[in-house]
């Protein structure tokens, strides 16, 4: 009789432990495959980037703000070893493959030039990237599906199209545009391709200018603006975007209208940016980076788009240029 009671017993504490184990692997489901980190793992990831800029910054704080509600927190049982390239694309692949034999459960790679440079430099270790125009074009893969084995992540590309429906609102029969990039970048040179065939559509000739580095971006702003351009426009290329002051000081000298695609930049002299609202989008990105670290295979893990599009105006700088904002315009950045 004893011994029915403690077997009784023991299985009566068998059943509970069950039950709370269940229900408490319920409570924990998540949107990355119903699993959260244990308390007592510890994830390492590094993280590389092109250069310090306010964008960039964005990005971080929302993929860190998405991977904090997806139970990876940082200084608690996230560590991240951040690494940027000084503005400088040589210097990237040396600092992916001291990352490639570090104590790394994966790598993030921010901006294009980052994501072309990790297709070839990183062989141990996979590859998230994000703050990424275009992944196929930067050469992580032929589709969306097909691509790299150890890479993933999620592309953002910009809002081209709107963009000029913009600058047609504020420059009424404008003829001609003016931008600048640098023709090393692969999501550049896409944008670029994109750009000219629907500025060429809407009887807009596009005037280029290549650049090679930061100390060529002054001289080749004022090229454009010597070839009677009506407009300016930059799109997120890492090298103008790294001296934009300058961009944004001949545009005022010449009294021209400067819009953008990366809204953070707006308040540094542009007239208006139709981009990417770079902290929402990345903290939808944060997705990706938890599933691998929990173990999913990149390769299984398709590209995804991306693209929270974002507003943003300048009003003083329309002051300044006499230019009154459309009605429309201005509620549609007030709704970002």
């Amino acid at each position: 009789m004893v011994i029915r009671r403690l077997l009784f017993g023991f299985s009566l504490i068998l059943l509970v432990s069950a039950i709370l184990l269940i229900s408490d692997r319920h409570h924990q489901r998540t949107a990355v495959g119903g699993k959260l980190p244990q308390v007592a793992s510890i994830f390492k990831v590094g993280l590389v980037y092109f250069a310090p800029e306010p964008g960039a910054d964005a990005c971080m704080e929302g993929l860190f703000s998405g991977l904090k509600d997806l139970g990876f927190v940082e200084g608690k049982n996230l560590r991240v070893r951040k690494a940027h390239a000084q503005a400088e694309i040589v210097n990237i692949p040396s600092i992916l493959q001291n990352f490639d034999n570090e104590d790394v459960e994966l790598i993030i790679a921010m901006t294009t030039p980052v994501l072309t440079a990790a297709v070839k430099a990183v062989k141990k270790k996979p590859v998230v990237f994000t703050y990424v125009y275009d992944p196929v074009a930067a050469g992580a893969g032929k589709t969306s599906a097909d691509h790299r084995p150890n890479i993933t992540g999620t592309g953002s590309f910009p809002p081209v199209e709107a963009t000029i429906d913009v600058i047609q609102k504020l420059v009424p029969q404008v003829r001609s545009v003016g931008t600048l990039y640098n023709s090393s970048e692969a999501n550049s040179r896409k944008v670029m391709s994109v750009g000219r065939e629907l500025f060429q559509k809407r009887g807009i000739k596009l005037e280029e200018v290549a650049i090679t580095s930061t100390s060529e971006v002054f001289q080749a702003a004022q090229a454009l603006t010597a070839r009677q351009t009506q407009a300016l426009w930059i799109t997120g290329d890492n090298t103008a975007i790294q001296a934009f002051e300058g961009i944004a000081k001949v545009a005022a000298d010449a009294r021209l209208p400067l819009v953008i695609n990366d809204p953070e930049f707006t308040e540094k002299g542009a007239l208006a940016a139709v981009g990417i609202g770079w902290q929402k989008t990345c903290f939808e990105a944060a997705k990706k980076v938890a599933q691998v670290l929990l173990g999913e295979n990149p390769q299984s893990l398709p590209f995804e788009n991306v693209a929270i599009q974002q507003i943003v105006l300048n009003h003083a700088v329309a002051r300044k240029l006499g230019i009154t904002f459309p009605r429309e315009l201005i509620r549609a950045a007030d709704a970002n």
